[in-house]
């Protein structure tokens, strides 16, 4: 679990401004958020969303460069009781495979915000805060930080299955939304019928710290949900195997869900980590001190 620190400056002023969560001194913003979690306003007091895409590539190179500081707190993870069976004690797959996305930015190769993500031995962290949203592009909340793997895509006609398989353990649990951790995702259009069919299957923490798989139907609201077993602070393997149409889930190597769902020539593609979806509504509450975190453990993508 994250601590709080503060930056040893000597100024009392930036001190005091740093302790009351309050804007600090343009002088010291680019590492002023190293060693503390700024809230929503104070980090983005000088940000501007970004819609047209030179504009987005303005926000991408700021927050790689450091211009815009997307620093926070270091995690500790306990790696030797979360790391446990053989996929939790295995390696990440490598980072030239993920891709990141953030509030500020939806492809990034070099996961320098330490705010959103962050990697502790084989464990991806990821990590929310109250009031974080997306800033990128014209779509509102959306608060979001999630890896995908976006080279081992498949779609329904190449005859490929893309397996996802990790050791997940919710380590921090905000509890003001229902929070997307995992989803099988047809990525854009489907040009076959001009729809956006999204994910078909996904796994959540639900707002009482239920972790659940969710089957999607065409009527949103008559989602199928089913109960894992497992709940916040509990650990446990989870697989999916998905060939752009049929799918399966299984926890601990049980199968809890299978089904299918129609996406076209749209390529299917893992994303983990942590989603809050549900548009302008996608934002978690409560303070700076209330962040969602999440454990990810050897994670990785195969396409066969």
């Amino acid at each position: 679990m994250s601590t709080r620190k503060f930056v040893p400056y000597t100024c009392t002023a930036l001190l005091t401004a740093i302790a009351l969560g309050v804007a600090a001194p343009a002088a010291f913003a680019q590492e002023s958020f190293k060693g503390w979690n700024p809230n929503w306003s104070t980090l983005t007091q000088n940000v501007s969303r970004a819609s047209s895409s030179s504009q987005q590539n303005t926000m991408e190179n700021n927050v790689e460069n450091g211009t815009i500081d997307t620093q926070g707190t270091q995690v500790n993870v306990n790696n030797s009781s979360i790391e446990k069976t053989s996929t939790g004690s295995r390696p990440v797959m490598s980072n030239s495979q993920i891709t990141w996305h953030n509030p500020l930015g939806s492809s990034y190769n070099n996961p320098t915000s330490s705010r959103w993500y962050q990697k502790d031995g084989n464990t991806q962290v990821f990590r929310m805060f109250p009031n974080d949203q997306n800033l990128f592009g014209d779509r509102e909340g959306a608060a979001r930080s999630e890896a995908f793997a976006n080279g081992l895509n498949t779609v329904e006609s190449d005859g490929k299955t893309m397996t996802f398989s990790a050791r997940y353990h919710v380590a921090k649990h905000n509890g003001s939304k229902d929070v997307m951790i995992f989803q099988s995702k047809g990525r854009g259009l489907n040009t076959e019928d001009g729809t956006y069919p999204a994910w078909g299957v996904s796994l959540w923490v639900e707002k009482d710290g239920d972790v659940i798989i969710v089957k999607r139907n065409q009527v949103f609201s008559e989602n199928e949900k089913i109960d894992t077993g497992f709940n916040v602070g509990q650990s446990f393997n989870f697989r999916v195997t998905d060939d752009g149409f049929n799918y399966k889930a299984f926890i601990n190597d049980q199968e809890k869900a299978s089904g299918s769902w129609e996406r076209g020539n749209t390529p299917t593609v893992a994303r983990w980590g942590i989603y809050v979806q549900g548009g302008t509504s996608g934002i978690l509450s409560g303070s700076v001190n209330d962040e969602q975190i999440v454990y990810v453990s050897g994670a990785r993508v195969t396409l066969n």
